[in-house]
């Protein structure tokens, strides 16, 4: 008999934590930070999960290694499984979540975070099979982020897949999401269930467009994942580099000490590249262009606010939820010359969401501003794999029960008609809390 209870799925995208009991022995798969308006969530008591001798990481985002530290604050010490990449990033993303934590409701503190540090690691590879106490597992390429992995599992002859975060396909730097084996049961993301995206070289050429028709009059802000989409960024705009069509005089500006931290990580690890990014890593570092600006300090950010025009800023937080871009985005909101170019979800209850839905003003930090910048939403740099790629995944896995996860209602429900369309499936939306026999 296996259970698998749900810590994180309550119709939101964030907060990614399930909990899977065998007769033997229980694990975790990821242990995810609630954001935007379910925040609130990460105060609720996990005393239960202390004893849990096992946590499976599938990637570094916050959303699904964010809730560690406060594991670690209620006595787990288990053993931690993950690619070393998940988990050489998943240190920056939380010593940068630590920092920005709320001081007066703290959800733990430094000695927790370093006990967080301290926890044992153990580092699995891609294609390889492992065995824990009776378990076998085989860690798969997700294709979502550097590192990120899906988890095929095997106990007493029930196979059961988690499948973490798919990508999408054709991005650039990662490879392309690998297809499941069969499973009787498979633990399925949801983020994008209710629709596709647009192709990947329509949006750079979107993306193009909105730069270079915006920098000779005033500057670009573009909101940006600390993990993935900041590389990715760069990776494009050295690609335009290189190609002789980006202009000497155009500066882009990495805006992100966490996204400067997790570059480094990206250069030690070019065995998570597609070809053609490990192709020219081989010949030159595929990130850093000619005119490219890191800051390091505050000041030295605070000092583009002077800058009118040849700017693209590539700061954090992705969904404007914190991080430098909301002060870059209170001095450029009210300047029709500037754009605000988003490159990736925005999730209820945040900044970013209000503008992406059309908000004319926006509170930002000390009041409110009217939005009068350009807004650009491109859609095709998600990371995420969209509605028809993760219906053929679950095809491909064939399982008789899907348990829908980690996705607003709306696009979990749409994805569960699609999965009955095409077979008929048992199809489970299991809320926050919910226990579910397999």
């Amino acid at each position: 008999m296996i259970k698998i209870k749900f810590y994180g799925a309550a119709g939101t995208v964030t907060g990614s934590m399930h909990l899977v009991r065998l007769p033997d022995f229980s694990f975790l798969v990821d242990a995810g930070y609630f954001q935007g308006r379910f925040s609130k969530l990460n105060n609720e008591p996990l005393e239960d999960l202390r004893d849990v001798p096992y946590i499976f990481l599938t990637h570094a985002h916050l959303d699904h290694v964010g809730r560690l530290p406060v594991l670690v604050r209620n006595g787990f010490r288990g053993t931690v499984i993950a690619h070393r990449a998940t988990w050489h990033i998943a240190r920056y993303i939380l010593e940068d979540a630590f920092n920005l934590m709320d001081e007066e409701e703290p959800l733990y503190d430094l000695k927790d975070l370093q006990r967080t540090f301290s926890l044992p690691v153990k580092f699995v590879e891609y294609g390889k099979e492992y065995d824990i106490n009776g378990l076998k597992f085989r860690v798969r390429d997700a294709g979502h982020v550097l590192g990120s992995a899906f988890y095929e599992y095997e106990y007493r002859g029930k196979r059961f897949t988690f499948s973490g975060d798919l990508g999408n396909r054709n991005k650039p730097i990662v490879r392309d999401p690998e297809m499941p084996n069969g499973a009787d049961v498979v633990v399925m993301e949801s983020t994008y269930g209710n629709r596709d995206h647009r192709p990947f070289q329509e949006s750079v050429e979107e993306l193009k467009e909105a730069v270079f028709s915006t920098l000779n009059r005033g500057k670009v802000l573009i909101p940006s994942f600390a993990l993935e989409r900041s590389q990715e960024l760069l990776y494009i705009f050295k690609g335009w580099e290189n190609a002789g069509e980006w202009p000497g005089e155009w500066k882009v500006v990495l805006d992100s000490p966490l996204a400067t931290k997790i570059l480094t990580e990206f250069l030690k690890f070019p065995e998570c590249y597609d070809r053609e990014a490990y192709a020219r890593f081989l010949e030159d570092n595929p990130f850093k262009l000619k005119n490219l600006l890191i800051t390091r300090t505050k000041e030295e950010s605070k000092r583009l606010n002077h800058v009118r025009t040849g700017l693209s800023i590539v700061a954090g937080s992705g969904m404007l939820t914190g991080g430098r871009a909301i002060h870059h985005l209170k001095h450029m909101i009210e300047d029709p010359n500037n754009a605000l170019v988003f490159v990736g979800y925005q999730a209820e209850g945040t900044l970013g969401r209000e503008i992406v839905d059309g908000a004319e003003k926006v509170w930002i930090l000390d009041r409110f501003y009217d939005v009068n910048l350009r807004v650009y939403t491109i859609n095709g740099f998600s990371s995420h794999a969209g509605r028809t790629e993760l219906l053929e995944w679950i095809d491909s896995a064939d399982p008789d029960t899907v348990i829908l996860v980690h996705g607003e209602d709306h696009a979990r429900e749409s994805l569960r008609e699609g999965v009955l369309e095409r077979e008929n499936r048992e199809v489970l939306m299991p809320t926050l809390y919910d226990e579910i026999e397999v």
